[in-house]
């Protein structure tokens, strides 16, 4: 689903963006999320489905958290590279303008409808999972 979303994402951007990691950080954050987030709530199957879809929104959720946070705050020390920034506290309080138009982003109806609903399946399988699975 990250893979998808991120490459929406790219659709939505301006044409001289670039991307450079955007598509593999997007994918292990969403990785690393799905793995803790999912995997230690899959609770042997007892979540219901209720309860599965509102893991997979929130770990969807803090994937894309993540993945904002850090284009952000790159894209903003990048900007204090250049010296643009006078103060070194104004590096960090550029993470937000910047996360806040890439969040914009996010928005799209296609972006938002692949985000809600591939977080809701992906809770969904691990609920599935952990009942097939109990593991610990």
């Amino acid at each position: 689903m990250a893979w998808v979303v991120s490459g929406l994402v790219k659709l939505e951007m301006p044409a001289q963006s670039s991307f450079g990691f955007f598509v593999p950080l997007s994918v292990i954050v969403a990785l690393a999320c799905g793995w803790i987030i999912l995997g230690r709530r899959a609770d042997r199957g007892r979540l219901g489905f209720g309860g599965a879809i509102g893991v997979g929104l929130s770990a969807m959720a803090v994937a894309v958290f993540w993945v904002l946070f850090v284009i952000a705050a790159q894209e903003s020390f990048a900007v204090a590279i250049q010296k643009t920034y006078h103060d070194p506290m104004k590096v960090i309080y550029g993470i937000y303008p910047i996360a806040g138009k890439y969040g914009a982003t996010l928005l799209e109806t296609t972006i938002l409808v692949w985000l809600v609903f591939g977080g809701a399946i992906s809770g969904i399988l691990a609920h599935l999972a952990g009942q097939r699975w109990p593991g610990r």
